[in-house]
């Protein structure tokens, strides 16, 4: 539909005495626009867009009807109509066997004037047998930036209510990260204009890449609209846009063209919904959040700019390159090791050789999900360092995916020295070597370098057995470096070698910051010339597990002692923040029915199982919420304190307890330290006090009469409103003023018993016309309503029946109440609206008198 097709009053005038029909008679379609999921290629969300296919006036497109409909403030007809669409469509997909995404659609401003939308859309969710996450609601930058208290308030209401909201056109405005810092979206959809600037401008690429890792960085999902080309959404993939919209893809289509598309099988592919959670982790990974300055590493700087990365993922016969940077693709193509989005390797492929201690390092965290920074080496021999870690597991097929970055790679080959010797003296844990030559002290050090039991040299030196000297590579802590002096002479180590055959001896380091135990072993070299190898090797596990046991007895001495000088301990928990293992203690000797048992090796699994049976049924679902691992570990580091509420069955009964949580360190090593408090007591009393409180706050306002609320508590709205005003974000709302006619002559003629009733049965014809706002007795016959909301929109019509009812009670001989009203029209005070409406209240008397 053009403007040269019809005059545009003509147009605007024809939607607007239409659109009731349009929607009933379903001239109005839903399109849907799928989002895809940047690593699994598939459809994971889609957006609902309107068409009017009008009998008169052919296809109109929302830019043809919205305008029009938003001034009318009628846009919330439609976008209700909209999402009753959008429910419909998914419980037709289901019925189709296709899987069924979430779904977004856009809200106006003027919607949630009009009517309460969350209450609204709730409503049709539940109504329609769907989860409400399966509903997305989307707001523009704009609307938001025109009320930001208004709409925080509104997105908070919704998720609330488990409906994510997404911030539309996020970057066309000039308030973007103020909203950010207010509101907490769930998603965040990129304006179309930061997408085409990629194959444009290198300063696009980068403003592109920051927005997204802001979004990243607050806990926020992403979506570019408007992807029309493939370069376009390969650099999206690359620097961790979640997901992708646009033409490049399809454009918006009905739900029978999607249906088609499937049993045609040219369809894109929905998304299971079980793997969601293992889609978005890896989304997540930005690919160019590490940034290397060019001449910082010569090495590095003769290959790449950007720090090579890639993520693959692992199953228990493929590993599957995902998608990395340029550099990584770059740098591997030089080794003729091609790597093409979704290629499969299968691990049976996989020989030694090169690359080959980097795959099963790879495999092995998929596995273990234990960080690791590892050295491997390239076919033309030089070193490479890479680091890995686990982003997630898919739970649906069992694979794990893995992201690694290129740390170094050494400019030249070094000499490699086969040491079998050495694996059989020393065992194989060993930080580093030395090849020492006893009688003249010189040594040269090695380092390990893979599964392929291969060594490389790293250093030369001499004075080996001098622990003082500069180029001794350990930091050592001062006293047991004296023991250490003492200890490590060449003569005791050469006497205990020809006693025994091996040297051996412990001490501590510091490696990364951490202080660790170490074996220092040397054995006797075969063959002419008087040389040792000397290995040291990392004890930490070994010697932590024999302090552990002795540490355990002590704490469980310890916790008792605190349990029984306090006594509302419940039970102590302590966590290793590396394995989750636990260890409890129980100074009560209370048993709950959660059934936690006194160790066990994973801590929040065991809690999770456990809390049907011994969580209060009305606590489960925030506990189950507030209860994870990443959000106590979050709470810790941003409030310094995890703390939770909660009621705990004991016995079968609940009782009120608090759940904290800290970080303490203890011997050089961070643990979680839980404690369960007994506060039922406590909450008792604090409830006891809170309802004397509000009977007598209540008591205060309300009015005795009428049962409705009194004068004080309208001075008290009065307030409120004034302030709200003075800050300019109160919500539109009237002041209508009511006066009870006849009152004196009903006291003076029938008493005052028949006259308390009146105005009991006078208020509740004002309540019964304003149910939707509070009404107040601010006099003998007086009343004040703040009309808000659904009685705000349908004033007019309120007013109009109350005027006719006022008239059939007259002639009737019944209660007749003189009513006036006006509106908040940006006025400085609630008092000003107050004086119109009052006045037009005395209008009103006086025509009834007439």
């Amino acid at each position: 539909m053009t403007q040269t097709l019809a005059n545009r009053k003509d147009l605007d005038k024809y939607i607007i005495e239409n659109l009731d029909r349009a929607i009933s008679e379903e001239w109005i379609k839903a399109y849907h626009q799928p989002l895809i999921r940047a690593e699994s290629g598939r459809v994971s969300d889609e957006e609902a867009f309107a068409r009017w296919e009008d009998p008169e006036w052919g296809v109109l497109t929302p830019a043809d009807f919205l305008p029009v409909l938003e001034k009318e403030k009628l846009t919330y007809k439609l976008d209700l109509y909209i999402v009753e669409r959008v429910l419909k469509k998914m419980v037709g997909q289901a019925e189709h066997g296709l899987f069924v995404v979430p779904e977004s659609v856009n809200l106006a401003k003027s919607d949630f004037e009009c009517c309460d939308m969350v209450k609204e859309i709730a409503k049709r969710i539940d109504a329609s047998g769907l989860s409400r996450d399966k509903l997305s609601v989307e707001l523009s930058e704009q609307i938001i930036s025109s009320d930001m208290g208004f709409f925080k308030t509104q997105v908070n209401r919704f998720q609330k209510e488990g409906i994510t909201v997404w911030m539309d056109d996020y970057g066309s405005g000039h308030s973007s990260l103020l909203i950010l810092l207010e509101i907490k979206f769930d998603l965040l959809k990129i304006d179309k204009i930061f997408v085409d600037q990629i194959e444009k401008h290198a300063a696009g690429q980068i403003i592109l890449t920051e927005l997204i890792k802001t979004a990243l960085s607050l806990g926020m999902y992403t979506v570019a609209e408007g992807v029309e080309t493939k370069a376009q959404a390969d650099f999206l993939k690359e620097v961790g846009c979640t997901k992708l919209q646009g033409y490049y893809y399809t454009k918006p289509i009905s739900l029978a063209d999607i249906i088609n598309r499937n049993d045609t099988g040219t369809q894109i592919g929905f998304e299971n919904p079980a793997e969601m959670e293992y889609y978005d982790k890896i989304g997540k990974v930005n690919l160019y959040d590490l940034n290397i300055s060019r001449g910082d590493d010569a090495s590095l700087n003769n290959y790449f700019d950007t720090m090579p990365m890639a993520i693959f993922s692992f199953d228990e016969q493929n590993v599957y390159f995902l998608r990395g940077n340029k550099s990584f693709r770059e740098l591997f193509s030089n080794y003729h090791f091609n790597i093409y989005e979704k290629s499969v390797i299968p691990l049976e492929s996989l020989k030694p050789g090169p690359g080959y201690y980097a795959f099963n390092c790879l495999r092995k965290c998929a596995k273990d999900g234990k960080r690791v920074i590892i050295d491997d080496r390239l076919s033309d021999g030089r070193g490479i360092q890479l680091f890995i870690r686990k982003i997630a597991d898919n739970q649906v097929t069992g694979a794990s995916a893995v992201a690694a970055a290129v740390l170094a790679i050494n400019d030249k080959a070094v000499d490699n020295l086969t040491y079998n010797y050495v694996a059989r003296a020393l065992s194989s844990d060993y930080i580093t070597l030395y090849f020492v030559n006893v009688d003249t002290a010189e040594y040269t050090e090695y380092a390990a370098d893979g599964d392929s039991r291969d060594i490389s040299e790293t250093n030369k030196g001499t004075d080996f057995f001098n622990i003082y000297r500069e180029s001794f590579g350990f930091d050592v802590p001062k006293e047991e470096k004296k023991q250490l002096q003492k200890d490590f002479t060449k003569e005791k180590v050469m006497q205990e070698i020809s006693k025994k055959g091996i040297y051996s001896t412990f001490s501590k380091i510091n490696i990364g910051g951490a202080l660790i135990y170490v074996n220092i072993k040397a054995v006797k070299v075969r063959g002419e010339g008087n040389y040792i190898i000397v290995g040291i090797n990392n004890v930490n596990e070994q010697m932590k597990a024999r302090e552990e046991v002795n540490l355990a007895k002590e704490e469980r001495q310890v916790y008792s002692r605190i349990g029984a000088l306090t006594g509302d301990i419940l039970y102590i928990y302590t966590i290793d923040l590396d394995t989750f293992s636990f260890v409890r203690y129980n100074p009560t000797n209370v048993l709950s029915d959660m059934g936690m048992p006194e160790a066990g090796e994973n801590f929040f699994e065991e809690v999770v199982k456990r809390i049907p049976q011994g969580i209060y049924k009305d606590d489960v679902d925030q506990f189950i919420t507030a209860f994870t691992k990443e959000n106590v570990l979050n709470e810790i580091e941003t409030k310094g304190l995890f703390e939770n509420h909660h009621r705990l069955m004991i016995n079968g009964k609940p009782r009120h307890v608090i759940t904290r949580a800290n970080i303490n360190r203890e011997d050089d090593k961070n643990v979680l330290i839980f404690g369960i408090i007994d506060v039922e007591e406590r909450v008792r009393r604090d409830q006891e006090y809170e309802k004397h409180i509000f009977a007598a706050e209540n008591k205060a306002n309300i009015d005795e009469l009428t049962g409705i609320k009194n004068k004080h508590a309208y001075a008290d709205t009065e307030k409120r409103l004034n302030y709200q005003i003075e800050r300019k974000n109160v919500s539109p709302f009237a002041v209508a003023v009511c006066d009870i006619n006849g009152l004196k002559q009903v006291n003076d003629t029938l008493g005052h018993q028949a006259g308390d009733k009146f105005i009991r049965d006078g208020c509740m014809i004002i309540c019964h016309y304003f149910m939707h706002s509070p009404v107040f007795r601010i006099g003998g016959d007086e009343f004040a309503v703040i009309v808000q909301g659904e009685d705000y929109a349908n004033i007019d019509s309120i007013l109009k029946s109350f005027n006719q009812n006022n008239l059939k009670n007259k002639e009737n001989g019944d209660i007749v109440i003189a009513v006036g009203a006006s509106k908040f029209d940006g006025d400085d005070s609630v008092s000003i609206v107050f004086e119109r409406a009052d006045e037009e209240m005395y209008q009103n008397k006086k025509a009834l008198k007439a």
